[in-house]
């Protein structure tokens, strides 16, 4: 089977697939029945058994924000339902990594989705269930405060702001009334089975919430970062092929542009229809996929996100921090949308502002992926786009690029390889090398080492996305693997 006949049938089969989830595991591990067992064993169990051997929970990649929350989730869950030996040998080995790597989290590129709100809430609970962990928050209380300023306190419980997928940040603090008020249709708190494990931790009769806990465990044999997240998953394994320069119209049939378009509303898209908020960035690509596919997008819904005062584009209303990634989409989409009010003024806006985020005059890092890969594989497309004009701006990029890669064809953030990152470095050296030269074997490498990989061996796919701990959807990382793969057929022919 070809690569496009491979992405044909992956948009044709999408399953909202991802990896196990530490830290939804160890807010649903908390959760008891009614005679006061745990609900569900086998997530202590898992647990005991995931345990990383320097005493930390996370994913494959080392990432400190990430292996220290999800160490303190796992270190209350097993305080209060791991009664065995086995697991109070594993909560002393969990302790000492708080202590020990709490410090070094200014390392990580990035903080992970509501780390500023869940820290200090998940450090005063250890220590009230007589855990010893430390009392300082390097900072973040500070942070969470400032955070907070920015929310008014009655959308604080709103399932129209983003906080309502990480409402646990509340603790012991929480109204319940308005918190039960907050409960979606779907029996969630933010599509998220920790903030609904949290729910039902407040009322335990829930059915509804129970209903939703349940279906995440029958989902995918494991519980998982988020659920549902249909047109997340759809708009960027499409954004990821339209890396490959072919039409999408090759890869999606009719159903999904009906989908696409049904979903779509005067205030944006958001990640699943059952999700509530919309999001500047899956709405931007929104505007580009529709768009390229024939369609058309009125501007005002992609003016919704942007800010008045900087004349830039938000994922979420109160957010700290702009994500480079979605102004680099809201670029793109502006590209394409010659009618959009003030068009240039705003794109030149969003140009000095890549420019200013530019790590060392690199590359690009985006709050929603850990490995700047990612960003500046997406941000060096939509400059070459652009023009020639910007070639100062994208032209270190690509320097840094050619030199990272690894003796066996990988690119790898993190001292290791990996298949999404590679997918992501070889597209933007591909695109690169369609207006200038590029030395060949750089390239043919790189394919090599994905072509070994493409067939979807999950195994090989590390966490890199950021959420309230690091995730990986299995089915948009191999889109991306796909795309690099079909790019680079079309451009420089059968891979050797």
């Amino acid at each position: 089977m070809d690569y496009k006949t491979e992405a044909r049938e992956l948009v044709c089969n999408l399953r909202q697939r991802m990896g196990p989830s530490p830290y939804d595991i160890a807010w649903m591990a908390r959760l008891r029945a009614p005679d006061g067992s745990p609900r569900w064993p086998d997530l202590i169990d898992w647990l005991l058994d995931n345990q990383h051997s320097d005493g930390s929970w996370g994913g494959e990649i080392v990432y400190y924000h990430e292996r220290i929350i999800c160490t303190l989730t796992a270190l209350i869950a097993l305080r209060q339902n791991g009664f065995s030996r086995y697991a109070q040998d594993s909560i002393k080995r969990a302790e000492q990594y708080v202590w020990r790597h709490l410090h070094l989290l200014s390392r990580d590129p990035f903080e992970l989705v509501g780390f500023e709100l869940l820290l200090p809430t998940l450090l005063l609970e250890a220590q009230s269930a007589g855990l010893d962990v430390p009392s300082h928050t390097c900072g973040y209380g500070e942070i969470q405060t400032a955070k907070l300023r920015l929310i008014p306190p009655d959308l604080l419980y709103s399932p129209r702001v983003s906080t309502i997928h990480s409402l646990e940040f509340l603790g012991h603090s929480v109204d319940r009334e308005r918190l039960r008020q907050s409960l979606g249709a779907n029996g969630s708190l933010g599509n998220s089975p920790a903030t609904t494990a949290y729910y039902l931790l407040h009322n335990p009769s829930d059915e509804r919430a129970l209903a939703y806990l349940e279906s995440i465990r029958q989902h995918d044999q494991h519980v998982i970062y988020l659920y549902p997240f249909h047109i997340f998953e759809l708009v960027w394994v499409l954004k990821n092929l339209m890396f490959s320069g072919r039409p999408l119209t090759e890869f999606a049939g009719p159903s999904v542009w009906s989908d696409l378009r049904s979903n779509l509303s005067p205030t944006g898209i958001g990640l699943d229809p059952t999700f509530g908020i919309t999001d500047g960035d899956i709405t931007s690509v929104t505007a580009q996929l529709l768009i390229a596919g024939g369609y058309g997008f009125d501007p005002q819904i992609l003016a919704r996100f942007e800010d008045p005062r900087t004349r830039v584009f938000r994922t979420y209303d109160y957010e700290r921090n702009p994500s480079v990634g979605t102004n680099v989409h809201a670029l793109e989409a502006l590209h394409m949308m010659p009618d959009y009010p003030n068009r240039r003024e705003i794109q030149e806006q969003i140009l000095v502002t890549l420019l200013d985020k530019q790590v060392y005059e690199l590359f690009w890092i985006d709050k929603w992926h850990a490995s700047p890969y990612y960003a500046t594989t997406h941000a060096v497309v939509a400059l070459l786009a652009e023009g020639h004009y910007l070639e100062h701006a994208y032209q270190p990029a690509i320097d840094w690029l050619l030199h990272t890669q690894n003796d066996d064809g990988s690119w790898g953030y993190f001292q290791v390889g990996t298949v999404e990152e590679t997918a992501y470095a070889l597209t933007a050296l591909l695109r690169y090398s369609q207006r200038h030269s590029v030395d060949r074997t750089i390239l043919q490498r790189g394919a090599a080492y994905l072509a070994r990989f493409h067939d979807g061996q999950e195994s090989l796919y590390p966490e890199l996305w950021i959420g309230k701990d690091l995730y990986v959807p299995y089915d948009v990382v191999r889109s991306a693997v796909l795309s690099a793969l079909i790019l680079y057929e079309d451009t420089l022919g059968c891979i050797a």
